[in-house]
């Protein structure tokens, strides 16, 4: 929906979420410590939003998704997912009650797959689903400063109070639609907006949040950050081949709501206490994961002054992107095992994301590990030989 703008804007473009996506704006370094110590605007307009109405929509839609949305009050959201009848997960949603309808946001998976299986599902009930994307559009603006800058929108009228709360606010001649909600681990709110509006959305946040330090952040600032927050993506680190509690999702499947698609065997993996594999964070222990110019070059990224101007971060951008990006030291699918010679192990694991934690100072990673092998030591072969990886905590997800 933007990218026609950022073509005109010379902004790096990666391929992204199904489309052309900013790499990044500025820096990647410059726009993670916006993120973290100000506030960063995310594009979200790869999100694709549904309206459901009808006097029956509420208990279709508890049937439909994980996670109990029956009881939810107008104005009050609830994040969930759908699976098929085996409990493997079409897409990552939220769904919002409003007084007239629900939103539902599909930010993650097979949307394709999620509108025909609820279109499918709705025989005798009272119940229209409707493809509104093409008429919406969200932005996201994330940070400690994040709701000062959204509050700029609106010089009347508070903001969402609680995570995944709805406001309506009126801006100019027109109303856009407030939720706290959050995509890199800060405090967030998106904005969903009409989507002939998008551009101006965007641009008025992401001057106000340069107004307070802050930048719009593209893909490889974002990815570091939910990576150290332990947010997966779909593509990357889940599909439609993992059950929610493997890629921790499992906050968003309530087991007491009531009959709903996939939860006999959803039921069974809890009662059963584990799954055979589950998402962590990895680590590298011992002799650095990269050759030593690569170490070198990556330490000297990640001790730029703050004080560096824009210009002098835009001039070395594209080259410190490259050294970033460590998909070929260790790329996704990199198997783990459970010793160094392993030429005829079982892989214990995968890793499926990899980047250079600016929080930590080293590789951060993201990957599945076998039940069995949780908790013993794991090598990943890479490029520059064998690594032993360790598992790395991650943040608990909120229910």
């Amino acid at each position: 929906m933007l990218t026609e703008f950022y073509k005109t804007e010379n902004v790096a473009l990666i391929r992204a979420f199904g489309r052309e996506y900013p790499r990044y704006f500025v820096h990647p370094l410059a726009e993670y410590r916006a993120l973290v110590g100000s506030c960063g605007v995310i594009d979200l307009t790869h999100w694709r939003v549904l309206r459901v109405t009808g006097r029956d929509r509420a208990r279709f839609l508890n049937a439909m998704v994980t996670n109990d949305v029956a009881s939810l009050e107008p104005s009050r959201g609830r994040h969930t997912t759908m699976t098929t009848v085996k409990g493997k997960i079409l897409s990552e949603l939220f769904v919002f009650a409003r007084k007239e309808d629900h939103l539902v946001v599909v930010s993650q998976g097979d949307f394709d797959g999620t509108v025909g299986t609820m279109r499918k599902h709705v025989v005798a009930d009272d119940v229209a689903i409707e493809d509104v994307s093409a008429d919406h559009a969200i932005i996201a603006v994330e940070g400690p400063r994040a709701k000062a800058v959204v509050g700029l929108l609106f010089r009347a009228g508070p903001l969402p109070k609680a995570p995944l709360d709805l406001v309506e606010r009126e801006f100019e001649k027109f109303t856009l639609t407030v939720i706290q909600n959050s995509v890199a681990g800060e405090t967030g709110y998106h904005v969903l907006v009409r989507s002939d509006e998008a551009l101006r959305i965007r641009n008025y946040l992401v001057q106000a949040a340069r107004g307070a330090d802050g930048l719009p952040v593209g893909h490889d600032a974002w990815n570091i950050r939910r990576v150290e927050k332990g947010l997966p993506w779909y593509g990357v680190d889940f599909d439609g081949d993992h059950f929610p509690q493997e890629a921790r999702l499992g906050h968003t499947v309530s087991y007491t709501k009531g009959c709903f698609r996939g939860q006999e065997t959803l039921a069974r993996l809890e009662n059963r206490g584990h799954v055979n594999r589950f998402l962590v964070g990895l680590a590298p222990e011992g002799p650095s994961v990269f050759p030593a110019d690569l170490a070198g070059r990556l330490a000297e990224i990640a001790g730029l002054s703050d004080h560096l101007l824009e210009n002098e971060f835009r001039k070395r951008a594209a080259g410190d992107a490259q050294a970033l990006d460590l998909g070929s030291v260790l790329p996704r699918g990199t198997a783990l095992h459970p010793a160094m010679a392993h030429s005829n192990d079982k892989p214990a694991g995968t890793i499926t994301s990899a980047v250079y934690s600016f929080a930590v100072g080293s590789p951060l990673c993201l990957g599945y590990v076998r039940a069995d092998a949780s908790g013993t030591a794991l090598f990943a072969g890479t490029t520059h030989g064998p690594v032993r990886m360790r598992e790395a905590t991650l943040p608990e997800q909120a229910s």
